[in-house]
């Protein structure tokens, strides 16, 4: 079994061998000189006088015993070990997916190849595993062969938002096991917690970028107020160009940015063009220089109200702030009811609509709200509920407000029920209940048949059944299938969503645009190191050390003594 050195730094005691040998080939030659002994010729036996410096190596006593004692150092020194039964660690390395790693890419992947090495030269026997920071599945790589683990890293593409390291983390941990070895390679050191081994690669870069698009509504469709930010510590001036449809050559858009803040201008797409593509000039960080806008469609969504006239004031101004919904057309379905009702039966189930408390008995108390969507983020502490209605919520709902312990609202279906008559309560002069309603009918919505249009910020969440096919066009013309997860991909580019099976009408169309502008902030980045572990000790524990080693190296001394003694006199007798 061929051995694992642990110091393979002792194998530069070879270069003494040339250098031994480079001694004795310019040792000092004796000088012959004639004389004349013809009186000798009948005593000498003939003698041969000729041969190179080669052949005096070969009888060199001296110069075998040096060799002899450079290897057998050299071979101490190396202190080589052989694995044992339960020999052996898995080092696991966790590479930071965060957008702002892709300048660094090719140091992410130097840095993992100069670990390895390292690692190697302990002369444990590895496992590698390399995952990434939001690694779903399987990992990049699982195996023993250093070469193939680097070819995976081909792989690797950083692409995320800010994100949590510490899922991935304890992954790696419960992999690695208690003997093995985890790894971050990040760019930011603030990433890296506490007793965490970790190696930096980044170094701070200027950049600017696109921060994200808000719809002018009151200007149309087509018509947005852009945003682009200035990571660098000094001014800059920019020119953006903007390329349309239709083989128009491009418009040109100058901009000063100051220094660490955001710069906004307003857009309008062209009449003729259904899409545009702004750029911003090429930078380090390529995933916020450019800008896809699609000219967007919101679904109709027609309200019918049956509401009193206090409330109905109200919603009527919602109605008008949502693009795409109007009131009912007179003989016309409405795909929203907004009624009162006493019951929960007050609606069909399958229609989407929000029902409200006819009346209600007295009733005090704080309110508060349950986790969910509609809910998150909202201040209920200043809604004031002076009676409660008498309807329940059915056995599938999903309460979200209770007062005390009676339910105040809930979610069954497409159905919202707000259990307390709107008109009494200070409901409309609070921001949580106007959004929590603003929010169900946005989700209305979304929901309705038929394909949805937008222009949407990477990572957002679809009420859009998973499971289908999303198709993205990157800038550059890189066309992507991956199966639908419920988000959208944080990449920039043109999107399309079918829906599971054989459907051919997509449910989205629309782009995608990089909203993290903490990713092109690249001031804290640097390069650092918090150090290798050593090996853990029940690693080393089932390594077999050379148990020779104290015969090879008293060997070691015994030869160069022997090296240095003077050769025996030739005391042969003559005839």
């Amino acid at each position: 079994m061929i051995p694992h050195f642990t110091n393979t730094t002792a194998f530069w005691a070879l270069l003494a061998i040339p250098l031994i040998t480079a001694i004795h080939f310019l040792q000092h030659k004796t000088k012959t000189q004639a004389t004349a002994t013809l009186f000798l010729l009948e005593a000498l036996a003939p003698e041969a006088h000729e041969g190179n410096a080669w052949d005096r190596l070969r009888i060199s006593r001296s110069f075998w015993m040096q060799i002899l004692a450079v290897l057998l150092l050299t071979w101490v020194l190396a202190a080589p070990v052989w694995p044992g039964k339960g020999s052996g660690q898995t080092v696991v390395f966790i590479l930071d997916d965060s957008a702002n790693m892709a300048p660094f890419r090719q140091e992410a992947v130097n840095a993992v190849s100069e670990d390895m090495d390292t690692i190697l030269r302990c002369g444990i026997p590895a496992t590698w595993v390399l995952m990434g920071s939001r690694a779903s599945g399987q990992p990049l790589y699982r195996g023993p062969s250093v070469r193939q683990a680097l070819r995976a890293l081909d792989l690797w593409q950083p692409r995320e938002g800010t994100h949590d390291l510490a899922p991935a983390l304890r992954t790696a941990t419960a992999v690695a096991g208690p003997t093995g070895i985890t790894r971050l390679i990040t760019s930011t050191a603030r990433r890296v917690p506490a007793g965490q081994s970790a190696r930096g690669v980044g170094k701070p870069l200027e950049n600017a970028g696109f921060a994200g698009i808000t719809p002018v509504e009151a200007a149309g469709p087509g018509h947005w107020r852009i945003a682009v930010k200035n990571n660098s510590p000094s001014p800059l001036r920019s020119e953006i160009s903007i390329h349309t449809e239709g083989g128009r050559p491009p418009a040109r858009r100058s901009l000063f940015l100051n220094p660490g803040t955001v710069t906004e201008f307003e857009y309008s797409l062209p009449p003729e063009s259904g899409k545009a593509v702004l750029r911003l000039p090429t930078d380090a960080f390529s995933a916020d220089n450019e800008l896809l806008l699609v000219r967007s469609a919101p679904a109709p969504v027609a309200v019918s109200m049956e509401i009193p006239e206090q409330s109905g004031k109200i919603f009527r101004n919602i109605i008008n702030s949502l693009p795409g919904f109007s009131p009912v057309p007179d003989g016309s379905d409405p795909d929203l009811l907004l009624l009162e009702g006493k019951t929960e039966n007050a609606s069909p189930p399958g229609k989407a609509a929000i029902i409200f408390a006819a009346s209600g008995k007295p009733s005090y108390g704080a309110v508060t709200a349950e986790r969910h969507p509609l809910t998150d983020g909202l201040n209920w502490s200043g809604l004031l509920i002076p009676s409660i209605g008498s309807m329940k919520p059915g056995e599938k709902a999903g309460v979200l407000l209770w007062q005390g312990e009676s339910p105040l609202a809930w979610v069954d279906g497409k159905r919202l029920f707000l259990n307390w008559p709107w008109e009494k309560s200070n409901a409309d002069r609070v921001p949580a209940p106007l959004l929590m309603t603003r929010r169900f009918m946005q989700s209305v919505q979304e929901n309705l048949p038929g394909t949805h249009y937008g222009n949407l910020p990477g990572g957002t969440l679809l009420s859009m059944p998973a499971g289908g096919k999303l198709t993205q066009t990157t800038p550059g013309g890189e066309r992507r299938e991956t199966v639908f997860n419920g988000r959208l991909p944080e990449e920039t580019g043109y999107v399309e969503i079918f829906p599971p099976g054989e459907g051919k009408t997509p449910l989205f169309q629309g782009s995608v645009w990089f909203s993290d502008a903490r990713m092109g902030d690249f001031s804290h980045c640097s390069t650092f190191d918090t150090g290798l572990p050593q090996p853990h000790e029940e690693a080393l524990r089932h390594m077999k050390r050379d148990p020779l080693a104290p015969l090879w190296l008293a060997l070691a001394f015994l030869a160069l003594i022997l090296s240095w003694l003077p050769p025996a006199p030739d005391i042969s007798l003559r005839p």
